[in-house]
């Protein structure tokens, strides 16, 4: 019973540290393309949103397995 809890808490804890690094990798990303597109703020503003989007996508898939 005791090895069931450890790997429960096991399991999730990576996923904060894995949301943050998505949603810094879709900044840099997003930044890089508005300054080859002309709007540095624009690109980041899309790029945060989208790696928020796909971090909390990927933290309610792994929930639910």
């Amino acid at each position: 019973m005791n090895k069931m809890k450890t790997t429960d808490w096991a399991k999730y804890s990576g996923l904060g540290i894995q949301m943050v690094a998505s949603v810094l990798i879709c900044l840099y990303i997003g930044k890089w393309l508005g300054v080859k597109l002309g709007s540095e703020n624009l690109g980041a503003l899309f790029g945060t949103l989208f790696g928020l989007f796909a971090s909390i996508y990927n933290l309610s898939k792994q929930i639910k397995n």
